[in-house]
């Protein structure tokens, strides 16, 4: 086994090294919790020239690649919807400021982290379960609870853990009420009108109909997908199937955790990783 080259001394660091990472990436959950997105992006991520070239962030629809593409998508961009859900706001509320309305929280639990061998990189696995609430037009609002995985590799610049790579992909998004707009009034509203029978037709993407009269009814049109508007155009797109609900759940645990030597672009949570994931398990 690898961890019988280690003396003990060796293994400590080891040890430590992977607490550092768990703390580094739980600072990430309080930095976008209070949109401190530039903050995080400066103090929390590569500096190093080449890792600042390949660093991506990822989501249901790709990855945005390099310091300056994540920036425009992850810090501009929201600071762009911040602004237009403020004035949204004020529409109803004249006195409100910016981020009244908003509110997200994405913890990170259920942590894997695999340390290479050498000890310069780390891949950490947690599912990421939370809530998001975005501001409506009548002065209401509309949440969701959300489930999902965070993903990422880390790198060590000048004995420091960073961030270089992340994925955070949403496997499902409920709603806290009903949703206007989406048929049957989505997971939170009443199921659709009919039995669902087997010859009735499949949900868009689906398989099939519900089993035999006074069955299961058929999945309700869900509406527009409540991320839609988070994801934005990625440098690197990927193919994005939902067969049954809004997120889909794409196949994210690590095709490996056997140890490895050193860092293995083919098996990262980079755009070079998992060239052949599955959007979804069913």
């Amino acid at each position: 086994m690898m961890n019988a080259r280690y003396t003990n001394e060796e293994l400590v660091t080891r040890l430590w090294d992977k607490e550092e990472v768990k703390d580094l990436m739980s600072r990430r959950c309080y930095y976008k919790q209070n949109d401190w997105r530039q903050k995080e992006l400066d103090e929390l991520w590569v500096t190093n020239e080449e890792y600042k070239a390949s660093a991506s962030l990822a989501n249901n629809l790709g990855y945005f690649v390099g310091m300056e593409d994540i920036k425009k998508y992850y810090v501009d961009g929201i600071a762009e919807k911040r602004a237009a859900q403020l004035e949204m706001v004020k529409a109803n509320y004249p006195d409100a400021e910016y981020g009244n309305s908003v509110m997200n929280a994405h913890t990170y639990h259920t942590v894997m982290v695999e340390l290479a061998g050498d000890g310069k990189t780390a891949r950490y696995l947690a599912y990421d379960h939370g809530h998001q609430t975005d501001p409506l037009p009548d002065g209401s609002a509309k949440g969701y609870w959300t489930s999902g995985h965070i993903l990422a590799d880390l790198v060590k610049e000048d004995g420091v853990w960073k961030i270089w790579h992340i994925k955070g992909m949403h496997d499902l998004s409920i709603p806290s009420a009903p949703v206007p707009g989406a048929g049957g009034g989505g997971f939170g509203g009443p199921p659709p009108e009919g039995d669902g029978g087997p010859d009735g037709p499949p949900p868009e993407g689906g398989e099939g109909g519900g089993p035999g009269p006074g069955g299961p009814p058929m999945m309700p049109d869900m509406g527009p997908d409540p991320y839609e508007d988070d994801y934005g155009t990625p440098t690197v797109a990927l193919p994005y199937v939902v067969k049954w609900a809004w997120n889909d759940l794409p196949k994210q645990m690590p095709n490996t955790y056997t140890p490895n030597e050193t860092y293995d672009p083919k098996i990262s949570y980079g755009p070079d990783g998992h060239p052949d994931q599955l959007r979804s398990w069913r």
